[in-house]
């Protein structure tokens, strides 16, 4: 008689394996890039035996950004002597989880907006304690400048973890904990005067469109893809809000959806390079020359918000080819500014002098970008002088005019 071969039984942690592997394929590839197929087969399980867990894709990605934050709740709520104390909790906690910021930046949305929006409110009111803990510190500051400080510090937070694999742990905790603490207690700002609107305020697009269909087509996408994601819009669409164009014409100027996004991406990086270029002709040293590309970017990403948008989030939909020559402008950005930063402060390793200027793009982008800034009329010099506070750069830099 053949002796029955054991049950195998499923994994109690069957449900968090599938959410680990979802959030590691959606920070890798995209949404849209994955499919049940590709988490199943991480897992090591059937596509139907995923769907025993879960009904779909979407109702996975809500999972995985649910996790994402219930797992960073911990270090707001321990029991802390000072501010430091709790951002240097945080610190360890992003280190540990250093990737989850691009998974919630990116892919919140794709869910509908209704989820969209129980989940901003999941994660305000999982920071929360930091938010009373740096008013708390700053008296003297208006709810606003509060928020605007929040935001700058879970940007860098979010930025150097995912940044941090080059540098030791224990420095690149240090590094962190030092830079929060400098934005937290930063002096740039000036209160808001008595009865002025707070928040943000959209900023009205304009409706004037290049005369060059093909300008046009790429003003448009630009925007759309910022709007509404790049898998979210087609063709008819770009064309329809380009000076109504027929569809098909669209090929006249770009091969595909894919081309256009290429040109996007490209056309911002160049804009920046080239500003980074007169940056390097006309100053005197490096901090000089620094404080000129953190003016530039502060003011590229202030009016281009949209291409900044597309640049940090839809390069994932890129075909590999093309993607790889986009990465290398990026990376070839970054390392001016790091040889520049080390010129100015030649007591930093490299890694850790890169790991500062992605803390300052950081914070530059999510206090300027996505079209919406704050009501405040001095907002560009303030960015520039809290990136000069994150780069170590004296608040006062000589022009290079």
């Amino acid at each position: 008689m053949t002796e029955a071969r054991p049950r195998s039984t499923r994994p109690r942690n069957r449900k968090q394996q599938i959410i680990a592997a979802a959030s590691e394929q959606f920070r890798t590839s995209g949404f849209h890039n994955v499919g049940i197929s590709d988490i199943a087969e991480a897992v090591g399980i059937s596509g139907p035996a995923l769907y025993r867990h879960f009904r779909g894709k979407q109702e996975l990605l809500q999972a995985t950004l649910v996790d994402a934050i219930d797992k960073n709740t911990e270090p707001f709520l321990g029991d802390f002597r000072d501010l430091r104390g709790m951002l240097d909790a945080v610190a360890v906690a992003m280190l540990d989880r250093r990737h989850t910021g691009v998974l919630w930046e990116r892919e919140l949305a794709h869910l509908p907006q209704e989820q969209r929006h129980e989940l901003r409110a999941r994660y305000v009111a999982t920071i929360e304690p930091l938010r009373s803990a740096i008013a708390t510190s700053r008296p003297e500051l208006s709810a606003d400048l509060v928020e605007l400080l929040l935001r700058a510090v879970m940007a860098v937070f979010a930025t150097m973890s995912q940044h941090a694999g080059k540098v030791e742990p224990a420095r690149a905790r240090l590094l962190m904990t030092d830079l929060a603490l400098t934005i937290c207690e930063f002096r740039g700002l000036e209160p808001r005067e008595e009865g002025t609107e707070g928040g943000l305020r959209p900023v009205p697009y304009r409706r004037l469109l290049p005369v060059s269909r093909r300008e046009a087509v790429l003003t448009v996408a630009t925007r759309l893809f910022a709007e509404r994601g790049y898998e979210a819009v087609g063709m008819e669409d770009i064309a329809t809000a380009a000076a109504g164009m027929a569809g098909p014409s669209l090929y006249h100027h770009f091969a595909g959806k894919s081309a256009i996004l290429v040109a996007a991406l490209t056309r911002c990086l160049e804009a920046m390079l080239f500003d980074l270029s007169a940056a390097l002709e006309y100053a005197e040293e490096p901090g000089q020359a620094l404080d000129a590309a953190l003016h530039s970017f502060v003011r590229i990403s202030i009016q281009h918000g949209d291409a900044m948008r597309a640049l940090l989030h839809e390069i994932v939909n890129v075909p590999a080819e093309e993607r790889q020559a986009v990465r290398r402008m990026q990376h070839d950005y970054v390392a001016e500014w790091t040889a520049l930063l080390i010129g100015h402060r030649p007591e930093l390793f490299p890694a850790e002098a890169e790991l500062l200027v992605h803390a300052t793009h950081s914070v530059v982008s999510t206090l300027s970008q996505n079209g919406e800034i704050w009501a405040r009329p001095a907002l560009r010099d303030e960015i520039v002088t809290l990136g000069r506070a994150v780069l170590g750069l004296p608040a006062d830099v000589p022009s290079s005019d």
